[in-house]
């Protein structure tokens, strides 16, 4: 099963705009807004039965369907590592922003918290509610709010200690699976505790796919980097591409060497299409190297041609990277009304990922002018709970 997070802050666009960097911050929204398209693509498929995957679970051994099938699930994979480091770079402009308007720490610190908060309640609630699907809903955006309630302490240090933190416990967590991995590929049943921070259990109850120490290290090192943002290296795509480039040779040092930070060692005997499954739960280092080096170019080009953003076709990206806890809660309630309605219409036999397709691009019909609506909405009414939305 593959399931994405999503970002939280929503405030991005306001906040460049004041900073005189507009162009950037809309490129990175427009990004946001790619990886939750993506992210639609593979539910909508899930929701009706059809797999796109291209990742493992626990090192797992991985069934691969045809190329079609695995180019896709190789494209909506890049949602998660996205959404979980864009999450962290949004909170810092967030902060950023309201102390420009002279904020207390005490009211950055409260509207965090209550974002968090509320985060959490949707996902108890409407996304598991109306999740579809052989496997259960595995709360994604409870891992989200907790490692923004993380945040929300550690913000107060230090920036170059919040980064040490985050490395530290980047590697510290890669080093904790490698010792947990015999036990993971024997598929011995997890605690939740266990589950929650370290691994990931379909067993439990709610079910886990994000674990905490897994995750926030991306949150945090979005974080800092999403204070790093005026510097004017930052808006170079020749920056991004020197990061996409070095993510991108990490990622193949690991899968060679296929050891710390790979679980589930690359078998040629697989075929040459597994050099690129890795594992999404728990996630490993190989994972988020090759996913965020790849969004990396991906913004190199948003930076490049920026009026594709601001005036061309991608401004729909844009706005569904300002909305984007809202399409993320209002995708899952839209693809499980198509896909009741396809199951009660006979469909002739076409292959799987046709139908697939098929109702994301339904779906999207309705999400889009949903996601226009609410942004307008929501800037019609600033001091609302939306706000928190």
């Amino acid at each position: 099963m593959t399931t994405n997070a999503v970002p939280i802050a929503d405030t991005s666009v306001r906040v460049g705009t004041r900073t005189g960097s507009a162009g950037r911050i809309v490129a990175v929204d427009a990004l946001r807004g790619a990886a939750l398209v993506l992210m639609a693509l593979t539910h909508a498929a899930f929701f009706i039965g059809v797999g796109m995957q291209a990742e493992s679970y626990g090192g797992q051994p991985v069934f691969l369907q045809s190329g079609a099938y695995v180019v896709s699930g190789l494209l909506t994979t890049l949602a998660s590592p996205i959404f979980f480091c864009l999450a962290g770079v949004s909170l810092a402009l967030y902060e950023a922003g309201k102390r420009r308007k002279q904020a207390t720490e005490w009211e950055i610190t409260r509207f965090i918290v209550i974002r968090a908060l509320i985060v959490i309640v949707l996902d108890l609630t409407l996304c598991n509610w109306f999740w579809l699907g052989k496997t259960p809903y595995v709360h994604v955006l409870t891992t989200m709010g907790l490692a923004m309630i993380v945040l929300a302490g550690l913000r107060h240090l230090p920036t170059r200690l919040i980064g040490i933190v985050a490395v530290a416990l980047l590697l510290a967590y890669q080093g904790v699976l490698h010792l947990l991995a015999p036990q993971l590929l024997a598929g011995e049943q997890q605690s939740l505790l266990q589950a929650l921070f370290l691994t990931y259990s379909y067993d439990t109850r709610p079910a886990i796919g994000f674990p905490l120490f897994g995750w926030a290290p991306v949150v945090l090192l979005g974080f800092v980097l999403g204070r790093a943002m005026e510097r004017p290296a930052l808006r170079a795509p020749r920056t991004w591409l020197a990061i996409g480039g070095g993510l991108l040779v990490l990622w193949l040092g690991l899968r060679l060497i296929g050891s710390y930070g790979d679980l589930g060692r690359f078998d040629a005997a697989q075929g040459w299409m597994h050099f690129f499954v890795m594992s999404k739960a728990p996630p490993s280092l190989s994972y988020l190297a090759f996913k965020l080096g790849i969004a990396a170019l991906l913004i190199a080009l948003l930076y490049a041609q920026s009026h594709w953003v601001s005036e061309g076709p991608l401004r729909m990206l844009a706005t569904i990277g300002q909305t984007s806890l809202f399409f993320y809660v209002a995708h899952i309630l839209v693809y499980n009304l198509l896909a009741q309605i396809m199951f009660m219409i006979s469909l002739p036999q076409l292959p799987g990922i046709i139908y697939g397709y098929a109702i994301w691009l339904a779906g999207m019909l309705l999400l889009v002018p949903l996601a226009y609506g609410y942004r307008t909405l929501r800037r019609r009414n600033p001091q609302s709970l939306l706000r928190y939305l």
